[in-house]
Parts: C-alpha cells; structure tokens; sequence
C-alpha cells in the first residue's frame, strides 16, 4: 500500500522532472530505497534520508517541513498485527558491557528501518567481543523486531568441532519457528526455502555467531527486507559483501578508556585508584580485548585480597603478552586469561574443567558431567556453577551449561592421563541412547550393549515421550560423540550407539543425521571387526534409504547385511533385514517374493520365541496379502499382528495392524466400518507422535470417503496428510499431491 509520504516524494520528483536514477544520484540514495519508499514497501523512513531528498530536490523551506511532518502521521497506516508466538533466543545481556560506542551507532545506522542491506558482517580476532556487542546491540533494538530473535552458534573456529553445517542450523531454526524435526525437509535447499517463506513477513533480528564461512552463512540469510541479520567472525566474509550486499563491522581492540571502564566496572573504582600504573599494564598485557579484561577481572573479583600489582607481574612474567598480540593465532590471542582463571581453581575444579573438553559437543546437563567425573550429580552441579561464577562455563535453562569455543580449546591443552573420563562420557550416551530405545520399543529384541560402567550415571526415562525428548534434545551431541568416538579409536562406542538410535529414527526420522551417524558407525565397525553389528548397520542403513525411496542403494546394502547374516548364522539380523528387504519388494509390486522374505521372518520369529518379530512379521504377510488381493488371508494375518501389539504394548504396530484390518473392510464394501477402524489408526498415530502413521490413516481415510462421494471431506483428509508430509519432507509427498489433484479434477469433470 503506498504511503502518503511514499506519494508525496514521487510526486516531487516528477515536478522536477527526475527520474528515479537521477533523484538517487542527487541525493546519495540507492535507487532501490527510492523505489521501495514511493511503491510503499518503506512507511516510515529516517528523518535524514528525507532531507537528503529534499535538498536533491531543492524544496523550500515549508515544503521540506511539510515533507518531514509527515513522518510523524501514522494514523493512515495500518497497525502491524501481532506475532502469534514471539521467538526469543537471544542470550543474556552482559549487565556491564562497556565502550563500543562507534559500533554500536554503525549498527544503528546500517540496521535501520529503510531499506538496504540488512545484513551485517562483525569481525575481529578471538576474544575481541563480537558476540557480546551483537548480542547488547539486539537486547536494546527488541521493539524494532516485534516477532522476535533467533540465535544460533554456528562453531566456525569450535577447538575438537566442526563447523555448524547449515541445513542443521536451519533445522533448529525451523524448530523455533513451530516445524519439528520429523516435518521438516532433508535437503538444504528445501530447508532454505521453507525458512525463507516462514519469516517473510516477519520482522525478525538472526544472530549468526561464530561463522566460519560465507557458504556456510549464505543458505541462513532470511532473503527479507522486513529481516535484519547479524553474523560475527574471525574470518571478514568478504563472499558475503562482495555477492550479497552485506555492510562490515570491524571491531579492533577497545580504547584505552574504554578497558578502563570495564576493570572499574567489574572490580570497582576503588581497587583500580589504589594501583592505576599496575591497572594500565594489565590492561595493555591483555591487549585490550574484553574476553580476556573480564577474565583476569574475573579472577579480582573473586580473590578481593590479590593486588593488582601481582597480577600484572604474573602476566609480564610469562610469554602471554606475545601470545596475546599475535592476530594471525586467535586461539593464543587469550590464553592468558584462560590460565589466570584456571591457576587459582582448587584441585577438584581444576580436574572439572580439564576434564569438560573432552565431551562432545558444546552444550551439556548435568548427568553426562557426573559420568565424566565419576561422582554424584549434586556434587558436579555444584562445582559447574563455581566455574559459571568464574566466567569459564555459561549456564544455559533446564540445568544445561556451554563451554565457549575458545574455553574449550583451553581446557584441551591439557594432557588427559585419564583415558577412562572420555570414555564414561561416551558411554553415558550409549546407556542413554539404549534405555530411551527400551522406553520407545520395551518388547523389540535388541542385541546386547556393554554393562554399565562404574561412575557412569545414565539418564532414566518414565515415559516413551520423556525418551523422545531426551532423543531430540540431544541428537546433535550423539551425533558428535559417534565422530569423535570414530576419530579416537573408540570404535565399540561409535557401533552401539549409532545401533541404540534406530528406535528413534524410526519414528522421527531426521534421515540427514540418521544417514550420516550410521555411515560414520559403519566406518567405525570394518576396523572394529564385529560382523554381527556391522550386518545391523547395514539394514538399518537401509531402512533410511528405503524411506527415501532410493531403493537400488537400500537393496545393495540389505543383500550384503543378509549374505553376513547368513555366512555367520546371526539369526535375528537375517530376520530383520529380510524383513526390510520384503518391505522393499512390495514397495517395487513384487508381493510373492515379499511374502516368501516375511515368512522366513516368521519362522525365525517363531523358533526364537521372538514376540516383537513375530507381530512384525504378520503385520507385513497382512499387506503383502492384502497388496496380492488375498483379503481374508491379510485379515487373518493383521488380527493377529494387531492381538500381540495390544498384549506387548507394540503403539506403532497396533496402529499399522488397525489400519491394515480397516483396508480389508474397506475393499469389502464395509466403508463406514472402515473408516471408524482408519481414525482408530490415526488417533493411536497422534497418541504415539508418529507422523508416518498420521500421513498413511489420513490417506486411506481420504480414499474411502472419495469411494463414499463425500468429496469435500476427502479433500479435508488429503490436505492433512499433504500438509503433515510436506513439514517432514516425506517422500510419499508427490504422491498424495496427485491423489488431491485428482480427486478435484473428477469432481470439475462432473
């Protein structure tokens, strides 16, 4: 909608007979800020712009106050409406940022209301305090962005970490804005889009911290004018500015005064009058970065009896000073300050923190801590808040804390003599990951994991829904603990855990982390030797590739998971992989030799007394039959699939059996019976968070109320299962598109 003032400064140019261009070049404007203030994509633009305008234009003097006076009528404009859930992810504001005056007011600038580039690039050497004036800048400008802020740290410099990949940033991302896991899209591209349409119309601020490069950035930018983002680095991004229009803000070191401020704000005036000429040489010791000022304050702060003096001693008294004034090595650039934390640290911290830089992963509660140190959670809890205190660990909501990147890297200088804390953290995730399996699945048979360790304090899980969550939360840090297993030569961890997450992905399936955990795993597993896990890997591999409908791979990796099985007599892997493979026949239309792969299963099922198989096993001879047009057999079959669900408490496959049991009413002619049994699959779906079931009931519901004539309610049906695919990025998703679109054309037809 074109705005008074948008109309009124066209209509002033056209006086003077300007064309856009021109009126740009006068006035020092871009072209496009001329364009989007006259089309109305600009309400209310700087007072100063308009000026510049004016004085292109040469209006006198009452035709310029008239023009600015406009500026301040908004009762013609339409009020923005309300988000309907405000985001807020920024971290916390340091209460006594000082100084960074000149950036701060570029920031004002650059991020302004007009449009332009909305995209800012802060870089600067390691501790130079990038992400504390991004993060104060945000804190102060929160009105300017009523639908909220999204923060992610993407690790580019992370010591022990690769850089964040951006379709997992865009994961977490979607996740704040209402799209799960199991909804969102596997590719980048996809993942790209579907955020881009999201916040479109949204005034939205996005902190990108700690980038590595501009390929990494670039799939992040919101691609809004209604959007503003901020991305701090080591690296200029020059990619970004040169390609996509990003501004620069170079942050040096702070001023004199202004490190000054910041030691007189943290340790009080009084400590630095007593001694200002040592106060001045710590400040040049630390280079005047604020990462390192707030540590050695840090360290004043809690010893009120230290002087000064010998803390400006110890620091000349060593090599920091060159380590600190060295711009091309970020990591040395403070590590003094990390050593004039740690030093003062009482053993048992000492050991703590030390200890932290072997987990993996940035964030971390308290459970995973306790493994690492061998003791209670309240003892650890305890001693990570000291180190919080300290500035060498942040504290995070719901009992979590992060390491910093660069405290990180610190932590690892030291040597770790004892091989054993590494491994119990590792092992935390294992015994997690195969408990949450047991709460998700209780019947499945799994092949055993190692005992518990001593020392090792693994989380316990109520529900099957306290499982997931634990899954999702700390899928990131499973992922990284199954690399970094593989990297240090724990192949054992990195096999069983990968193995222990099936249970997961299988109901959420995050195929991106699935497929790369279980290929690193299956890395892990040719050097570890153990042909059993390795035939596993192999088929649950192939579940995801199934899913994905890339069938020539899923099919290459089940036949070298059956011909292991086989050579080595693993009866339970045979089964579970034949089964795949018959799914994947059937897939492809081939139901007789399905049938021939599901009853193999059964009859292993059966010898082994294997209930979970067993009830897999009928559930599909129940859809290979029903697909070879043996109803009455599919029934039998599906009656008692769904029989041994009930009794073992199988959610998944008490809701596929009761949807198979109402396909067979329904190709009977029993629709209305039918569909009662479909919504009985759909709610068991929703009750057991499994969106694969929910898209499979609501297109069977669709299709028989299609049968029925009821159009508009199949419709309904259909649009719920393309809208639940289409947030997953769910492969039956062109499917059910041409199913709708066939359903209106025949509806147009008649």
């Amino acid at each position: 909608m074109v705005t008074e003032i948008g109309r009124q400064v066209r209509a002033l140019r056209q006086r003077s007979g300007l064309t856009q261009e021109e009126l740009a070049e006068r006035s020092a404007l871009s072209v496009r800020s001329l364009r989007d203030l006259e089309g109305g994509r600009v309400t209310k633009p700087r007072s100063r712009s308009i000026r510049q305008i004016a004085d292109a234009l040469e209006l006198p003097a009452d035709e310029e106050r008239q023009l600015l006076a406009l500026l301040s009528d908004t009762s013609a404009e339409p009020a923005p409406s309300a988000p309907s859930e405000r985001i807020s992810q920024l971290p916390a504001d340091i209460a006594n940022f000082t100084g960074r005056f000149t950036a701060l007011r570029d920031l004002d600038l650059l991020v302004s209301d007009e449009p332009g580039s909305r995209t800012v690039v802060i870089s600067a050497i390691g501790g130079a305090g990038k992400t504390a004036l991004a993060v104060h800048w945000a804190h102060g400008v929160t009105a300017r962005f009523p639908d909220g802020q999204l923060y992610v740290d993407l690790h580019g410099f992370a010591p022990a970490q690769t850089p964040l990949e951006p379709a997992e940033a865009l994961g977490r991302f979607l996740t704040a804005l209402g799209v799960s896991r199991a909804e969102q899209p596997i590719t980048l591209d996809e993942r790209a889009t579907l955020f881009r349409s999201l916040v479109a119309d949204r005034q939205l601020l996005l902190i990108l911290d700690n980038a590595a490069t501009a390929a990494q950035v670039r799939p992040l930018l919101p691609g809004s004018p209604t959007c503003a983002t901020l991305i701090t680095s080591r690296d200029h991004l020059t990619g970004l500015i040169a390609r996509d229009g990003a501004t620069a803000v170079q942050l040096d070191a702070l001023a004199e005064s202004e490190a000054g401020e910041l030691l007189r704000r943290i340790i009080g005036d009084a400590r630095v009058d007593t001694d200002r000429p040592a106060a001045a040489d710590i400040i040049e010791l630390c280079g005047r970065l604020p990462l390192a000022l707030r540590v050695v304050a840090a360290n004043l702060a809690f010893d009120k009896h230290r002087s000064l003096r010998d803390v400006a001693d110890e620091l000349a008294s060593t090599d920091r000073l060159d380590q600190l004034s060295l711009p091309d090595d970020p990591a040395a650039s403070i590590l003094p300050a990390f050593e004039l934390s740690y030093r003062p640290l009482p053993d048992d911290l000492k050991v703590l923190f030390r200890r932290l830089g072997q987990l993996p992963g940035s964030s971390f509660g308290l459970n995973v801590v306790a493994s690492l140190m061998a003791t209670p959670v309240t003892s650890v809890d305890r001693q990570l808040r000291q180190l919080v205190t300290l500035n060498l660990v942040q504290a995070q909501a719901q009992q979590r804390f992060v390491l910093h990147d660069l405290v990180k890297l610190f932590a690892q200088r030291f040597p770790a003599p004892d091989k054993t804390a590494g491994r119990r953290a590792l092992d935390y995730y294992l015994q997690s990951a195969d408990r949450a399996g047991h709460s998700l699945r209780p019947a499945r048979v799994r092949t055993p994991i190692d005992p518990v360790p001593d020392g090792v304090v693994p989380e316990s899980f109520g529900t099957a829904d306290a499982a997931l969550r634990w899954c999702a939360d700390e899928l990131p840090n499973v992922a990284d603990a199954i690399d970094l297993a593989t990297k240090i030569g724990e192949y054992r961890h990195a096999v069983q855990l990968a193995t222990a997450m099936i249970d997961y992905f299988q109901i959420h399936r995050d195929w991106a982390v699935w497929l790369s955990t279980h290929e690193r795993a299956l890395e892990a597993v040719v050097r570890l030797g153990d042909k059993e896990r390795e035939g596993i890997l192999l088929r649950d591999t192939a579940l995801a590739y199934r899913d994905l409908q890339q069938y020539d791979k899923a099919r290459e990796l089940l036949a070298a998971a059956i011909t292991i099985a086989r050579d080595n007599a693993h009866r339970l892997p045979l089964a579970r992989a034949l089964s795949t493979l018959g799914v994947l026949e059937m897939d492809l239309g081939d139901n007789a030799t399905a049938i021939d792969h599901f009853q193999e299963c059964a009859e292993i099922a059966a010898q082994d007394q294997d209930g979970y198989a067993a009830a897999i096993a009928d559930l599909n001879l129940g859809f290979a039959h029903l697909r070879a047009d043996r109803v009455e057999e599919a029934g039998a079959y599906f009656e008692s699939a769904l029989a041994a669900a009930q009794r073992l408490g199988l959610a998944e496959i008490e809701g596929a059996s009761t949807g198979g049991l109402a396909e067979t009413l329904r190709l009977t002619g029993r629709h209305e019976e039918a569909l009662d049994r479909f919504r009985e699959s759909l709610a068991l779906g929703e009750k057991s968070d499994n969106p694969r079931q929910q898209v499979d009931a609501l297109s069977a519901i669709a299709i028989t109320l299609g049968e029925l004539e009821r159009t508009d309610e199949a419709r309904t049906a259909y649009l719920s299962a393309v809208e639940i695919a289409q947030r997953r990025g769910d492969p039956q998703l062109e499917e059910l598109q041409m199913a709708l679109d066939e359903l209106d054309a025949g509806e147009t037809t008649e």
